[in-house]
């Protein structure tokens, strides 16, 4: 019978070695995961006119990492526990990743208090998922597809208000989402696991396949496979280190002119929205004035240390007007 209806976890030789394409793998995610927060923490800086946070690009490019490592391990726990479930190696592991899920929380809320703090992050999430694996390892493979499809789609048709509340938010059947700098919850991510899972149990159908064998030799690879067998160290400590680096870098470099054209037309929306304009109206009001300032480096800096002359004050209410005439003043409305 084939291993994908086997009741029990398929056998594989015990001389078989770590995959290198699933550390390669895992190191190109931890790098990318580096390279958004290294991004992330100069947008928060304003070193970069980008807004990483929510910048639908930058929130892809995100979730896309979170993806990877979460199928990754789906298939590291098939790997791991391929010659059947050793407790001792396994309860091991889970309180590792368990000690490192709490010391985010535990920094988090330090640092950032009840208003962002991790409470349940991709750390909180894998132990999880590698407890609700564990049944599938026992199971044919083909069951964790409908109930990886059940996760994914759950997120979406299952969201109710009554699971509105920290009890319920690590769900992730929420309606209103809570502040957190990463919130990772069972629905829809455990599917991506499920997945994983169900791609890990393909592979040690192969004992000799090709993923087994492949044996990268150039340096590039080399490095890749030694950061995904220490991604979990790389996860904890790289923030430690960008985060105040770049604030100890940022006032001796300045805001961007970016940064601060993006924060100025933000904010000429904001006071165009509390005249009781319509955001339709007020994109374009916001947009014609930061026209009027493009490239003018010296104004914004000044605008925003509150040091305008009369002169640059001038410049600004006759720009305001201007496009406040264009704009606002036929669609009804309040003084700027």
């Amino acid at each position: 019978m084939s291993s994908l209806a086997s009741s029990t976890p398929p056998a594989v030789p015990a001389r078989t070695r770590r995959i290198a394409a699933i550390d390669i793998a895992k190191g190109v995610a931890i790098l990318a995961m580096v390279v958004y927060h290294f991004s992330w923490d100069l947008s928060a800086y304003q070193l970069i006119g980008a807004d990483v946070g929510a910048d639908p690009g930058w929130r892809i490019f995100a979730r896309s990492i979170a993806a990877t490592f979460l199928f990754l391990v789906g298939v590291n726990l098939v790997l791991a526990n391929r010659h059947g479930v050793r407790p001792g190696p396994y309860a091991r592991r889970l309180a590792i990743i368990l000690g490192a899920a709490l010391l985010v929380t535990a920094a988090t809320w330090y640092l950032f208090g009840p208003n962002g703090f991790v409470f349940f992050g991709i750390l909180h999430l894998i132990v999880v998922a590698s407890i609700l694996g564990v049944p599938f390892l026992y199971a044919p493979a083909w069951v964790a597809l409908p109930f990886a499809a059940f996760f994914l789609a759950g997120a979406h048709v299952l969201a109710t208000p009554a699971f509105n509340g920290w009890g319920f938010y690590w769900l992730g059947l929420s309606t209103a989402l809570p502040a957190s700098f990463d919130y990772v919850p069972l629905f829809p991510w455990f599917g991506v696991v499920l997945l994983g899972l169900f791609a890990g149990r393909l592979i040690v159908r192969h004992p000799d396949g090709r993923p087994w064998r492949w044996r990268p030799h150039a340096r590039p690879w080399s490095l890749l496979a030694l950061a995904g067998r220490w991604s979990l160290l790389i996860y904890l400590v790289h923030q430690l280190v960008l985060y105040p680096l770049v604030g100890w870098v940022a006032p001796l470099v300045g805001p961007s002119h970016a940064a601060l054209m993006r924060q100025f037309v933000a904010q000429s929306e904001t006071r165009c929205a509390v005249a009781g304009y319509a955001d339709a109206a007020c994109r374009p009001f916001a947009r014609c004035l930061a026209d009027a300032f493009e490239g003018d480096a010296a104004f914004l800096a000044d605008y925003w240390r509150g040091a305008l002359d009369d002169d640059d004050s001038r410049r600004f209410l006759d720009a305001e007007a201007a496009c406040q005439d264009r704009f606002l003043l036929p669609a009804g409305g309040g003084a700027i």
